[in-house]
């Protein structure tokens, strides 16, 4: 009776080994806690049907269970179930032959000892049981969770199920010729080769069907910025334009009211012309155009602006559309941050500054968290907005600063949020000056 209890526990155990291992490598709808308990139980009980049954141990029918919990309860691929059940199959069934005889070769028991209930089986089936739960483990580590599948794993999961079909051979012809257990090992050691030769081949495949999509994201990142610099260029021309002709409606009211002698009008023209002309003027004619724009909308959402030596003097390893579209995603992104989190009460401001030193021009922008933490996931912020390409502001603020072999910095600190950019001076600029200097000295 003990004796039963253990067997039905440890089959208990590997039953929730099988599910846990199909779990962490399938990507679930939704939280499912009885089918997981459903299927570790049921596939127990199958595990343990020998102890009341005539019929062996190990048989591939004890993993319907496992199979069917894939196929009903996870949002993956049929292709990709077949493939963890198949691997999950292959692992147990080869590992449970070489541990079996393995145990034998190092503790000089024979089979018989190892079937029968005492010390021996409890160590062996402990030690077997441990380095079965540690394979499955690394599998998981090794592979990512990826729902992604490619067409060679069809191939995968038939090579797989033929190293099963191989094992009950293995099986038969050693019951049936009486041959040596040699016979039976080799079996399982080729089982567990080719598992092994399985789940590192589609490492390498998921490796390479990763790479694609990082080179096609990135693509589509390039596509994305580049719309987003003709959008800049064109809102820049027509802003030009707007305040071109606004300017030239100030100056002829002003020539009017000069010539008929209205006193009452000059001190209101001066104020329009503050508000066409933008206060900042950074040297940078595209951003003079679009940051009066984002000032504007910034105070309306009453967050207090602070600007910091905001002129450019040239010279950087960038264009000015560049230069303007980095600042701006910096606003745009602090603009959102504080819009989101209007229920936390608090200092809401957006600091830009200029700093300039021997390694180029150093932009930052900060804004508080205000009760914000955003995480940092592979070098990137995530927002939860769907919209098509939201979110890769970052992205474009880093193509740009490695396009000026400059690099951009992500700062979070307990109730700041910094971006850094770094922009160097541009090659032309520095040899230019080094020629200056040069000619300096020989005049000196």
């Amino acid at each position: 009776m003990i004796w039963t209890i253990y067997e039905i526990c440890l089959n208990l155990f590997e039953g929730f080994l099988f599910t846990w291992f199909i779990t962490k490598m399938l990507i679930k709808k939704r939280t499912e806690y009885f089918s997981f308990f459903g299927c570790g139980i049921l596939t127990a009980a199958s595990l343990s049907s020998y102890l009341f049954f005539d019929m062996p141990e190990w048989d591939t029918w004890t993993f319907m269970f496992i199979l069917l919990y894939s196929l009903f309860f996870f949002s993956d691929s049929v292709i990709l179930k077949l493939f963890w059940v198949s691997i999950t199959v292959v692992a147990s069934m080869g590992w449970a032959g070489i541990s079996y005889h393995l145990f034998a070769l190092f503790y000089k028991a024979n089979i018989s000892q190892m079937l029968e209930p005492g010390i021996v089986r409890v160590i062996f089936t402990a030690a077997a049981n441990a380095a079965l739960w540690l394979i499955l483990f690394l599998i998981t580590k090794v592979c990512p969770r990826k729902s992604q599948t490619v067409n060679p794993t069809y191939l995968l999961i038939v090579t797989n199920l033929l190293c099963v079909l191989l094992i009950d051979i293995f099986f038969s012809s050693q019951d049936k010729y009486h041959l040596p257990l040699s016979w039976l090992l080799s079996g399982c050691i080729i089982t567990l080769i080719i598992g092994i030769v399985t789940v590192v081949t589609y490492r390498m495949m998921i490796s390479y069907v990763i790479r694609e999509q990082q080179y096609q994201f990135q693509e589509q990142q390039l596509k994305n910025n580049r719309n987003q610099m003709e959008t800049l260029q064109e809102a820049y021309n027509v802003t030009r334009q707007i305040r071109h002709d606004i300017n030239a409606y100030i100056n002829d009211f002003k020539n009017y009211a000069e010539h008929e002698g209205l006193k009452e009008y000059p001190e209101f023209l001066q104020q329009l012309e503050k508000q066409a002309i933008p206060s900042h003027s950074t040297g940078n004619s595209a951003l003079d155009s679009l940051l009066p724009i984002k000032i504007r909308k910034i105070r309306s959402l009453g967050i207090e602006f602070r600007a910091s030596n905001l002129h450019y003097t040239g010279g950087m390893n960038i264009n000015d559309l560049s230069l303007c579209s980095l600042i701006t995603n910096m606003l745009d992104n602090a603009i959102e941050a504080l819009e989101e989190r209007k229920e936390f009460a608090g200092e809401r401001y957006i600091d830009l500054e200029f700093i300039y030193s021997p390694a180029g021009l150093m932009i930052l922008c900060e804004n508080p968290l205000l009760g914000q933490c955003p995480k940092m996931q592979g070098g990137a912020l995530f927002s939860k907005k769907k919209e098509p390409f939201h979110g890769l502001g970052i992205s474009i603020m880093e193509k740009i600063a490695q396009d000026a072999g400059g690099q951009l910095d992500i700062v979070i600190c307990e109730d700041l949020f910094r971006v850094f950019a770094l922009i160097p001076p541009s090659k032309v600029n520095e040899t230019g000056t080094d020629k200056q200097h040069e000619n300096d000295c020989k005049s000196h």
